[in-house]
């Protein structure tokens, strides 16, 4: 439920977040250990300070606008079916 909270929270707290897509997936390393990967769709650009308050001030590892939306959707899902968690997250 973590992620989903982070998420309803964002939603809530900006008005630039649309929907959002999320994966929660096992680290390599530590297969005990989960890690998300979170696609944000935005009604304009946002700062990594305004997601970090958004969702509660979360710590967010590695944030970037995206340039190839093939790549990037490839990459978030390449664990499904794979017994992950995964949502998309509209704001009501």
């Amino acid at each position: 439920m973590t992620v989903r909270n982070w998420l309803t929270r964002l939603l809530t707290r900006s008005n630039k977040v649309e929907q959002t897509f999320f994966v929660s997936e096992r680290d390599k390393g530590d297969y005990n250990n989960l890690h998300v990967q979170m696609l944000i769709g935005t009604n304009t650009d946002m700062t990594y300070q305004e997601v970090k308050y958004g969702m509660g001030n979360v710590s967010v590892g590695d944030y970037q606008p995206i340039y190839d939306s093939e790549a990037v959707c490839k990459y978030v899902t390449k664990h499904i079916g794979k017994d992950v968690d995964y949502d998309t997250v509209f704001k009501s």
